[in-house]
């Protein structure tokens, strides 16, 4: 079982609260069910991809989401295989998505937050 967090999931985000509680939650759960299915012949995977090359960024009518260069559908189906194949319980596609996604735990939380609403704040409210 596959199921898609994202980087979202490392960070609260100002602006995408819900979005990115709800991917933590994808991952934390995700996390939770690979420990307790590992003996039962089930593999879980919770696959967190960065900015990928699909319509999410026409649906949410903007790229301030998109850090980075967006990868394409078949890169993250790629790392999420591999991650399967290796019974990891979560993985990352592409190195500079995990260096993003774990830069947060060298700062307090209020500069993670204060950084992540910076960047994500409308344009309008500035």
């Amino acid at each position: 079982m596959i199921n898609v967090a994202s980087t979202a999931a490392f960070q609260p985000l100002p602006y995408m609260a819900v979005y990115g509680a709800t991917k933590a939650f994808v991952l934390s759960y995700s996390e939770a069910l690979w420990a307790e299915t590992r003996d039962s012949g089930v593999d879980v995977l919770a696959l967190c991809p960065g900015a990928t090359q699909t319509s999410f960024f026409d649906v949410v009518g903007t790229d301030a989401a998109s850090v980075g260069k967006r990868q394409t559908p078949q890169q993250v189906v790629a790392t999420g295989l591999r991650a399967l194949a290796r019974r990891r319980p979560s993985a990352i596609s592409g190195r500079a998505n995990a260096l993003l996604a774990k830069l947060p735990r060298l700062f307090p939380r209020a500069v993670s937050v204060k950084v992540a609403g910076r960047s994500l704040r409308p344009a309008t409210a500035r």
